[in-house]
């Protein structure tokens, strides 16, 4: 279950979601993201941010969302996995909310273990009902290993 603290706020599909904020490492506009093959659908590719080769994660396309086109809002946040860090691409950041232990519901039951384990709960703002989410759990290490390897060998864009 989620904790209280401090988390980043996010649309996806303009559905309200949050990320503990001690799990973000930064907040980047969207670059030139570089394609890797071969990587599950969800996978955008990798990213040269200063010199580091971050794999890059479509969130939309991993919670099973319609894609949607880029916009000046849409931004990539640098998150901390087990496997390093890793970028996930929202459709806008909103702002940083304190929830307290009342603020905050358990997941309810979904029957899809997978996505139960992604859910941290619920956070309840006003009338707004908040996904809060585990990113880094979302993508599983080996394919995070994976890309992390392909895209350390290919060519990397211009640096951010």
């Amino acid at each position: 279950m989620a904790s209280p603290g401090q988390y980043l706020t996010f649309l996806l599909n303009a559905q309200l979601y949050g990320v503990p904020v001690a799990s973000v490492r930064e907040i980047n506009r969207v670059i030139e993201v570089t394609p890797i093959p071969q990587t599950p659908p969800f996978v955008v590719g990798v990213i040269n941010l200063r010199g580091r080769v971050i794999p890059v994660i479509g969130l939309r396309q991993k919670f099973g969302l319609p894609a949607a086109e880029n916009s000046k809002e849409t931004c990539i946040i640098i998150i901390e996995a087990s496997t390093g860090q890793v970028g996930v691409i929202v459709d806008a950041v909103r702002s940083v909310v304190d929830l307290s232990e009342k603020q905050i519901e358990a997941t309810p039951s979904l029957g899809d273990a997978a996505i139960e384990n992604v859910i941290m709960g619920l956070g309840k703002i006003d009338d707004k009902v908040m996904i809060l989410v585990d990113v880094a759990k979302s993508v599983s290490d080996q394919n995070l290993k994976q890309v992390i390897e392909v895209g350390a060998n290919a060519p990397l864009p211009k640096s951010a």
